[in-house]
C-alpha cells in the first residue's frame, strides 16, 4: 500500500470526504500527504538516512519510489545488501506508519532515537539466521 500511495494519509482521507487534522503527525510542519510522509518529512528522512546511510548522498529528498529504484539499480550493493536494504526500508515504513497512527489515535509518542532503536532491533531479529548477518549489520551500522 505504501508503494502504491494508498495509505490513509490526511490527503487520501479528505478525498473520501473524511475530515481529519491536516498537519503531519511526525513533524507538525507540513500538510500530511503520501509523498511528504515518505521521505519529505524531516522526521522520516532522518530515520531513513540513519538506518541506510547511503541515502545521505542524495542532494534532494527522495520519494518512496525513488528509494526503491535506488536500491534496485544501485551498483553500490550486492544482492545480499539489496535484500537487506529492502528489508530495512520495509521496517522503516512500518515503524513510521505505526508511530504516525500512535500519535494520531492514541496520543502515544516515541522520539526519533527510540524509533531508530526499535527499527534496528527489528532488523537484528529479522536477519538472525542470515549467513552474512554480521557483515550486513556492520555495513549499515545497525550493530
Amino acid at each position: 500500500m505504501a508503494r502504491l500511495g494508498k495509505l490513509k494519509t490526511a490527503d487520501n482521507l479528505l478525498l473520501r470526504g473524511i475530515q481529519v487534522p491536516l498537519n503531519c503527525s511526525l513533524c507538525s510542519g507540513m500538510l500530511e500527504n503520501h509523498s511528504q510522509f515518505f521521505f519529505n518529512c524531516d522526521f522520516s528522512l532522518y530515520i531513513l538516512k540513519t538506518i541506510l546511510p547511503d541515502f545521505n548522498y542524495f542532494l534532494l529528498r527522495p520519494t518512496l519510489p525513488q528509494t526503491l529504484d535506488f536500491i534496485e539499480n544501485s551498483g553500490k550493493f550486492n544482492n545480499a545488501e539489496k535484500d537487506f536494504c529492502f528489508l530495512a526500508l520495509s521496517c522503516i515504513i512500518y515503524h513510521i506508519w505505526r508511530e504516525r497512527n500512535n500519535r494520531r489515535f492514541s496520543d502515544l509518542r516515541n522520539n526519533v532515537v527510540k524509533l531508530i532503536c526499535n527499527i534496528s532491533s527489528a532488523l537484528r531479529l529479522k536477519t538472525f539466521k542470515w549467513k552474512n548477518r554480521n557483515s550486513l549489520l556492520q555495513r549499515f551500522t545497525i550493530m
